[in-house]
Order: C-alpha cells, then sequence, then structure tokens
C-alpha cells in the first residue's frame, strides 16, 4: 500500500495546560505517514526550532486546496505527485534533509492563553522519547480571548463561636481570622495558537 503525505490542516484544538503530561504530548497526533512511531528509539539529541506562522500555513492551505480540488484520492496518486507534496511540506518547515529520507511522526495542535515555552526542556523531552530528531514550532496569536482564572482573595475580620468549657458550660469567643479563597475571575488575554510537528530523518 502506498503511504501519502502528512498533510494537517492548522486546525486549532482546545487543551488543558498543567498536569504530569506536557501540552505537547497530551495533544499528540500520530502521523499515518509513520505506520508504528514505536519503532523508533528515543533520541538523544533533538533540534528544537520555530518556523514562521505564514510560510506554514501558507503551505498547508495550498496543499489541503490541491488536495479538495482533486477528482482523484489522493491516496490514489501517482507516486511523483505524493512526492512533490511531501517536498513542499518540508521545504515549508525549512528542512534541508531529502524528503525521501524523512518522516513525520506526528503533531501537536493547541490555542492557549497561557505562556508557552518551547525551550523549557519538556517539548524536548517529549519529543526525544517519540524518536524525533527534530520539533519543528510555529505559533501566531489569535486576539485577544476571555478567559475565566482562580484569582486570590484575603479576607480578615473578627469571628465569635459558642463551645464547652471543661465544666461543661457553654461561652462564648472571639477571635481574629486571616483566610485566602480562591474566586473565578473573568479576564482578558492575548490567545495563542501553537503546531509543532516530530521528524525523524532516516539514515
Amino acid at each position: 500500500m502506498r503511504r501519502t503525505g502528512f498533510v494537517f490542516v492548522l486546525t486549532l484544538l482546545a487543551a488543558t495546560l498543567g498536569g504530569c503530561v506536557s501540552t505537547w504530548q497530551r495533544t499528540f497526533e500520530a502521523s499515518s505517514a509513520a505506520s508504528s512511531p514505536a519503532r523508533f528509539e528515543p533520541t538523544e539529541d533533538v533540534v528544537i526550532r520555530g518556523v514562521p506562522w505564514s510560510r506554514l500555513n501558507s503551505a498547508l492551505r495550498a496543499i489541503d486546496r490541491e488536495r479538495a480540488e482533486s477528482d482523484i484520492h489522493p491516496d490514489e496518486w501517482p507516486p511523483s505527485k505524493q512526492a512533490a507534496e511531501r517536498v513542499r511540506l518540508v521545504k515549508a518547515l525549512q528542512l534541508s534533509e531529502d524528503p525521501a529520507k524523512v518522516v513525520i511522526l506526528g503533531r501537536s495542535v493547541f490555542r492557549t492563553t497561557r505562556d508557552v515555552d518551547p525551550i523549557d526542556g519538556s517539548l524536548e523531552r517529549f519529543a526525544r522519547s517519540i524518536g524525533a530528531d527534530y520539533a519543528i514550532w510555529s505559533t501566531t496569536s489569535l486576539g485577544k480571548a476571555q478567559t475565566v482564572e482562580q484569582e486570590p482573595v484575603t479576607r480578615t475580620g473578627y469571628a465569635s463561636r459558642r463551645f464547652r468549657d471543661r465544666d461543661g458550660r457553654h461561652d462564648d469567643d472571639s477571635f481574629w481570622y486571616n483566610e485566602t479563597i480562591f474566586v473565578p475571575v473573568v479576564v482578558e488575554r492575548e490567545e495563542y495558537a501553537w503546531v509543532v510537528y516530530y521528524i525523524r530523518v532516516l539514515p
């Protein structure tokens, strides 16, 4: 069976940040072009780098448009046309590797209003774990978005209580309290779209 090129349309998927699993892993989608990504051993070194969103998005839109206009399913395209599509994607990722040796293991796609740092080590660790030689990311601003966040609020004051003393008699007491509670607050923050491609280069 012929293996088709790996094409992504930048559909933005919501993801929850935080927890033990990184955002990169949580939003990872394996590529059908990589028939069995698990066969690749973890890599020692991963190249982490970014490409312009306009460049990548433009190429993906062109690939998607060509597929939509074709009367023949991409699975049935001649090898030369499939190869040409693959070359276009590899060039969009600014890879100098031979397209015939490039295997795209998958992608991570998400949108967030939180700060994301692709070089904080989490992306490298995940890319290395799936056997990627490259993790190529791109991001763009989507404008302002409203989000609900938990904000700390401190309350202080006096309170009274009734208690039973050692003799069994009821008594009243007043005390000073200081407590912090978290309340939901709607805030406006800049929202960003992210996409990452994980690539293995065959020898």
